[in-house]
């Protein structure tokens, strides 16, 4: 291999050369040829993990990697001698580029999320990294960027933006209907009333509906402003040491008398008097949202048991129904119905990631575990008051 001059490094064709290298020098030393066989596993692994380009000082394209060619659908050819921006989504602010070109021009890097446009009309994200690169007197003679495809991870945003969008719209509307609800029960309360023999079974069964609806429609109100919580990051954490059974046996008989299922709780004396220290509001929705969910969803019985070691209470769930499955936000929603089932599920993931709750779902079997003592992340917002 002829010798290169430091002002010709740029100029390599790094993998070419360090086959020349390997292939026409037997006698380099072991650990230079360890130095250039790692080089080229790193070439090989950006090659095919990272979109890679690089330009002169004008933007213009005069190396592209095989990644920059697939995701945008231009051939190397195409790319080379055109500007950067042939890539340039319209939809991009320019205020980001003016941004990049006053950092990258000061010697500096920039870092930041970028919407490309592919040769076809189609979009893709990027994160990068666009790098000055220097002459040996320090003046900038190109640019090389690096970047991450990351289309998956802000198409995934978007959908769940949407649905927590639309979920918002739809708890709004329903959280309007009480006087919709009270009256269509007192009107059949009346029409049964006026009757020549009146139901009496018929109108008790009216009442309980009656007390049926409006508890799960204060239900569907705690779960909107507590999703508009979240959804702004404005929840707030109160910390104070209860009993855990106690609040959840409330929780239950509530929701045990509005489904009329057969419950089966195992507990000792011991877990029935632990206290721990945790959001009382956070956790008792938790519990409303896996009860209500389970007692209406269940066939006919609900299992219940409670187990505790030093650092967890643990709540397991048996019951008969479909499996527990996390949202899919591509699959989108076919329904009022849909929305409902799956904002609660989203809220459940939610709130226990944000108390450090651990939750497990498989087959017939939901696990819930509680810290008996917060960690330390909940102690700072709860003294900051807010997240």
């Amino acid at each position: 291999m002829e010798d290169k001059n430091l002002d010709d490094i740029n100029n390599l064709d790094f993998e070419n050369e360090i086959e020349e290298v390997s292939l026409d020098n037997e006698n380099l030393p072991n650990n230079l040829k360890k130095e250039l066989n790692y080089l080229k596993q790193i070439k090989n692994a950006l090659d095919k993990t990272t979109i890679i380009s690089k330009t002169d000082k004008n933007g213009i394209i005069i190396d592209a990697n095989e990644a920059f060619e697939k995701i945008s659908g231009y051939k190397k050819e195409e790319l080379i001698g055109n500007p950067h921006n042939i890539v340039r989504h319209p939809e991009m602010p320019k205020a980001v580029f003016r941004k990049m070109w006053q950092t990258i021009q000061k010697g500096k890097i920039f870092r930041g999320i970028i919407k490309n446009r592919k040769k076809d009309g189609g979009e893709y994200y990027v994160l990068a990294n666009i790098v000055p690169i220097k002459d040996e007197s320090g003046e900038i003679e190109e640019y090389i960027a690096i970047r991450q495809d990351i289309t998956k991870q802000i198409t995934l945003q978007k959908e769940k933006e949407d649905f927590v969008n639309n979920a918002i719209f739809y708890l709004s509307n329903k959280i309007h209907s009480p006087v919709y609800i009270f009256n269509k029960y007192t009107k059949l309360i009346d029409e049964e009333l006026q009757s020549p023999n009146p139901d009496l079974n018929k109108i008790k069964a009216y009442n309980e509906n009656l007390k049926r609806d409006s508890m799960l429609l204060a239900l569907t109100d705690r779960i909107l402003k507590t999703l508009l919580e979240f959804n702004t990051k404005k929840q707030k954490i109160n910390l104070s040491s209860f009993k855990p059974f106690s609040l959840f046996i409330m929780v239950l008989n509530r929701y045990k008398n509005i489904y009329n299922k057969k419950v089966f709780i195992s507990v000792n004396d011991n877990i029935k008097k632990t206290v721990i220290k945790t959001d009382k509001k956070y956790l008792t929705l938790t519990f409303e949202i896996i009860l209500n969910n389970l007692l209406k969803n269940s066939l006919k019985e609900l299992k219940i048991n409670f187990t505790k070691d030093e650092e967890f209470i643990k709540i397991t769930f048996e019951y008969f129904q479909k499996e527990l499955k996390e949202i899919n936000f591509t699959n989108g929603f076919k329904s009022n119905k849909d929305i409902e089932n799956n904002v609660e599920m989203y809220l459940l993931k939610r709130i226990t990631t944000f108390l450090s709750y651990e939750t497990e779902a498989k087959e017939n079997r939901l696990i819930l575990k509680i810290p008996i003592l917060p960690p330390k992340k909940l102690i700072k917002y709860s003294n900051n008051g807010i997240t």
